[in-house]
């Protein structure tokens, strides 16, 4: 029979389905005519669906197998030099058994055609494709090809034995465990990624088709149906496409939306399939079901499944968002690409690992700080504002939540615009806070609440204040850090509230917590090897302590002693393959025991401040939403959070007064412009894109447009304009964090970092937006892109396993190498590609250097009193550098400077 011909049987075969039994046989008599053939294989296919059951798990080739596949070859069987051993299944292309090399005495599967079709060439056309699309993979999770050979002019393929089970028969009724999920579909993705880069789209997807070896391996089948591309398979003679126009293949219950209306479909119809798998591997349920063929046709192409969460809450969202997006029905609105779902699952199960909460794996990156980049910051300006939250009856007094958020009035306390950090007395009558002066200097200052004037009690000085302000129970002692730019630690000092000399009480300190109940001892951090809290007297500085210690690298925040002076509480930032995660913590100050009261997550914890004497914190940390720092309430000890604001502005500091009835908080927003114009005429320079934020990073294309990112909405993107501003374009899409632009000299391609993937990775992109790739394909996370002097490769910061060093990627993808990175957080290639400046570190004089280099040469020829901050790049002409010199410049008012 022809292959037009089955098409026909298996037309109507569907619509006889669709009918009811009494109906079929007027049916059949009406659409046959006088073709005898026809009837006969038509009214077989139906008798076959009675006998198999529900025909919408398999193709119609395969149904047409099970019903005419002639005799089962019998154990003991000689085909060539292989001894069946027994049949271990049939399939739509073939039988398949387990036999017994008999010259290498290993274990195949050996499957051969049905006796049936085995002269058939459209059969033995799909029967060799399968063997070729196999063969063209190398992965350890597609099961591999031996050979394919004739016996008696028939034709066999012999394959990988895999002893194991298919994934339904592996999968319990209410799904598979969260984290066996993640190990097999990991593997599973990575398998699709490695087909259809080569060219092989599989389309029959479906967990019969996955087996899961005894050893738990997941390995990919029956590549039957597959449709390789032309780049796949161009040395062969079935390279063509195996199926007629309009002609429907593959099986119905996993079949994409286009694949159901016999539409071309390419990987992304193998993304849906993956989607359904992944959906019924999760709940033990089908998305798309029906009691006739035509019913599930119905339902897959009008209607959406029922959440997973429905099913089974426990599923992580991250997890629960990657299904939903591979089973969008428009395939270009799909999830596109089999590496994007690979890493988010690689995520997930990372995060899984480290104990992080699941339920909120698709919030994003928050880091303690931009990593400096030496590209250019045209414009930054800043705006501050001191804000109270004035909250009587806010908490009640004696007892825990509900918390009354219609009694919270809120209002500024200041319009300067420069306020850095604010702390509330106890006593909630005055505020001590810290100002960014006109010349850039700090200086420190308290008043009260209800009066406008304020008190000098340090005067201005070219220094930072780190970690906040802590003030005494009895109001009477502010205490305070301060550093200068280049300085690795700070000094802790007290003053009195009525001014006066300033008391110096402990050096090397890094961050500043609470004051004990009694107010004898203060908290502070050090870094280091260990990192730890300590305290200390907070009279002198005397009788240092250890409170808590952790490994160098580890970052530490807040202390605060608990009301009752048994437990520190602090917040915790450690970073796991380069992605940085917090938590909030306490430790008991007796025994020393630890314990987690919020576990970690992506979203930054900047400062915690106890409720007066109540079981309970305020919190200040990043909005997984809006990336914006918010206040949130949290009962202790079991850590749940209530959302105090909600806004678009960032708080910074949090502290509350002894009643639990103020709170006070610098709230902070900033705008920041990008400017062009001749360097040489600063004064009429003008700003692009003024509705916009600029954000870290700018670049030239060799037209002489400016490439940029920008926020718009709280995120980052990527956007090109002329330099006058027109023809504004956003790039990168709105659903992703997308920073730190860099153009190839060609003008072709923009590199750049992307948080699609979960974390930041190096992605590049046409100079016009489109074919947006992930260009170093490697765990971790990837930032800070720059195109070589040749233009031929991107080298980029790579944190993985603990380390930091440099990757090296070709422009156009490829492997990746590891090199060793330069400085320790600024560097520049010169214009010729023969040099490079970058920061080292001066031990002996604590200040941050520049060292010059060949790049062919390990040792620096020169080392600059230089100390850059934000900015490091060549002169055009190669002859000097310019920068922005951290000693000099504190504040975001970038003043440049130049060497020669």
């Amino acid at each position: 029979m022809t292959p037009e011909k089955w098409e026909k049987v298996t037309e109507l075969f569907h619509s006889a389905l669709d009918l009811d039994a009494s109906d079929r046989s007027a049916f059949i008599e009406r659409e046959c005519g006088g073709d005898t053939e026809l009837r006969q294989e038509v009214e077989s296919l139906l008798a076959a669906n009675t006998y198999a059951g529900d025909f919408i798990e398999e193709p119609a080739a395969q149904v047409a197998a099970l019903a005419d596949g002639g005799t089962p070859v019998p154990a003991g069987s000689m085909i060539a030099h292989y001894r069946i051993e027994k049949s271990i299944g049939r399939g739509g292309m073939g039988e398949v058994y387990l036999a017994l090399d008999t010259r290498l005495n290993r274990q195949v599967a050996l499957k051969k055609l049905p006796d049936l079709y085995a002269s058939d060439p459209a059969f033995l056309r799909r029967f060799r494709n399968e063997a070729q699309a196999a063969a063209t993979l190398n992965h350890p999770n597609v099961a591999t090809i031996y050979s394919v050979e004739t016996f008696e002019e028939k034709p066999f393929i012999t394959m990988e034995y895999v002893d194991g089970k298919t994934l339904d028969a592996a999968t319990p009724a209410s799904g598979l465990d969260i984290r066996k999920f993640l190990e097999y579909f990991i593997q599973l993705a990575g398998a699709l990624q490695h087909a259809h880069e080569k060219g092989i789209t599989h389309r029959d997807l479906k967990p019969g088709n996955i087996m899961i070896t005894s050893g738990g391996v997941p390995k990919i089948l029956d590549f039957g149906l597959a449709q390789s591309s032309g780049a796949a398979l161009s040395n062969t003679q079935y390279s063509a496409s195996i199926t007629a126009p309009g002609q429907v293949i593959g099986t119905p219950s996993y079949m994409s939306p286009e694949q159901a209306e016999g539409k071309d479909v390419d990987h992304r119809s193998d993304i849906f399939s993956f989607g359904v798998v992944m959906y019924e591997s999760l709940t033990g349920l089908r998305p798309f079901t029906g009691d006739s063929h035509a019913e599930m046709v119905s339902n897959l192409l009008k209607t959406e499944p029922v959440p997973i969460r429905e099913i089974r809450p426990e599923v992580p969202s991250l997890i629960v968002r990657l299904v939903d997006r591979c089973l969008i029905k428009r395939r270009r609105d799909r999830l596109q690409q089999m590496q994007e779902a690979r890493t988010i699952l690689a995520e997930a199960r990372a995060v899984l690992k480290a104990g992080t909460s699941t339920l909120s794996l698709g919030r994003r990156l928050y880091g303690e700080a931009r990593s400096a980049n030496p590209l250019w910051r045209v414009a930054v300006v800043s705006a501050i504002v001191l804000a109270s939250f004035v909250a009587w009856y806010f908490f009640p007094r004696d007892v825990q939540p509900p918390i009354y958020f219609e009694n919270i009035s809120i209002r500024s306390l200041s319009q300067s615009h420069n306020v850095v950090f604010a702390q509330i007395s106890p006593d909630g009558r005055s505020v001590a806070y810290n100002l960014i002066e006109t010349n850039q200097d700090r200086s420190l200052w308290i008043r009260l609440i209800d009066d406008r004037n304020a008190l000098l009690l340090v005067p201005p000085q070219p220094h930072q204040y780190w970690g906040g302000l802590t003030i005494s129970d009895d109001s009477s002692q502010v205490f305070f850090v301060t550093a200068g730019a280049t300085s690795r630690y700070g000094t802790l000092y007290r003053v009195s509230s009525l001014g006066g000399p300033v008391r110096k009480l402990v050096d090397t300190v890094n961050d500043l917590g609470s004051l004990s109940a009694d107010g004898k001892r203060i908290l502070y951090v050090r870094y280091g090897e260990p990192t730890s809290v300590l305290t200390a007297n907070s009279e002198d500085g005397g009788d240092e302590r250890p409170i808590v210690s952790f490994p160098e690298g580890i970052i530490l925040r807040d202390p605060q002693f608990s009301p009752d002076g048994n437990f520190v509480y602090f917040i915790k930032m450690e970073r796991k393959d380069g992605v940085e995660y917090w938590s909030l913590n306490h430790v008991d100050v007796r025994s020393g025991a630890q314990a987690v009261v919020i576990p970690d997550q992506r979203e930054r914890i900047a400062e915690i401040a106890f409720v007066g004497t109540s079981n309970a914190l305020i919190m200040n940390a990043a909005d997984p939403i809006t990336n914006a720092t918010q206040l949130f309430y949290v009962s202790l000890p079991d850590g749940k959070l209530t959302r105090v604001t909600n806004d678009l502005n960032s708080y910074f500091g949090v502290s509350v007064d002894r009643a639990g009835t103020q709170i006070v908080s610098a709230q902070r927003y900033f705008e920041k412009r990008l400017w062009t114009g001749d360097a040489g005429d600063t004064v009429k320079m003008q700003p692009i894109a003024a509705d916009l934020n600029a954000y870290l990073n700018v670049d030239w294309t060799p037209d002489g447009r400016v490439v940029f990112d920008a926020v718009e909405n709280n995120r980052p993107h990527i956007w090109i304009a002329a330099e006058d501003g027109s023809g504004l374009l956003q790039l990168t899409p709105n659903g992703s964090d997308d920073e730190d632009p860099a153009v190839s000299k060609d003008g072709r391609y923009i590199v750049f970092t992307s948080s699609r993937n979960g974390h930041k990775q190096v992605w590049r992109m046409n100079i016009d937006g489109r074919n947006q790739t992930w260009l170093a394909q490697v765990e971790g996370v990837t930032s800070d892109p720059r195109i070589s002097h040749d233009g031929a490769y991107v080298t980029f910061v790579w944190d993985r396993d603990g380390r930091r060093t440099l990757g090296k990627v070709p422009i156009e993808g490829g492997n990746v190498e590891e090199m060793q990175l330069f400085g320790d957080s600024h560097w520049t290639v010169s214009p010729d590609g023969s040099r490079v400046a970058y920061t080292v570190w001066n031990d002996r004089e604590n200040i941050s250097q520049v060292a010059i280099r060949r790049l062919d040469s390990d040792k620096p020829d020169m080392i600059l009193d230089l100390s850059p901050y934000f900015i490091l790049k060549w002169r055009p002409d190669g002859t000097g550098l310019v920068y922005r010199d951290r000693r000099s410049v504190e504040s975001a008012h970038a003043t440049i400077m130049e060497w020669k």
